[in-house]
């Protein structure tokens, strides 16, 4: 299963993160990591990402953060959204998209490798004239830098490499 949707590791692990073609994520690990034997996860996703206000109707988000929110994306202010796994760091990082304008170009940060698999939207509707461009690597200052020299409206960093959170939200990695 791991084989067809990662490449082949330089090194063998006892463990595996990685994202199915329909979106889902897998996680293996196998003895010695796991003493009982292989243990098999899968995150399923919805087939349509929760509404803003969907979350609001369940009380996921009170309304007066949704409020907010909505303004902070209309009016492109930096937001970041943190939590534990399974949290619903990407349900609300997908709802919040919604209010991204179709126009608008967007570059995708995502973590790849041995790491966990990222936290980015991994849907962002996008009109017939704004593009979205994915981008993965082990490099994550480098691919920031990069992709300010894309002219993006907007980038979506996902998961951030351990140790790194504060300087990428200080931009202190990126230079002028």
């Amino acid at each position: 299963m791991v084989s067809k949707v990662k490449p082949a590791p330089r090194r063998i692990l006892p463990y595996v993160d990685a994202r199915l073609p329909d979106g889902s994520r897998i996680n293996a690990i196998i003895p010695p990591v796991c003493l009982t034997g292989a243990c098999l996860t899968v995150r399923k996703f919805r087939k349509e990402a929760f509404s803003l206000e969907e979350l609001v109707l369940i009380g996921s988000v009170s309304q007066d953060a949704a409020e907010y929110l909505r303004e902070a994306v209309q009016e492109r202010r930096n937001i970041i959204v943190s939590g534990g796994t399974g949290s619903g760091k990407t349900t609300l990082l997908n709802a919040l998209s919604q209010f991204i304008p179709d126009a608008e170009r967007i570059v995708t940060i995502e973590d790849c490798g041995g790491d966990p698999a990222s936290e980015a939207p991994r849907d962002l509707p996008r009109g017939e004239t704004g593009q979205h461009r994915r981008v993965r690597s082990r490099h994550h200052p480098d691919l920031v830098r990069n992709s300010l020299r894309m002219r993006p409206d907007r980038i979506i960093v996902g998961e951030v490499p351990r140790g790194r959170g504060a300087r990428h939200a200080a931009g202190d990695e990126y230079g002028p």
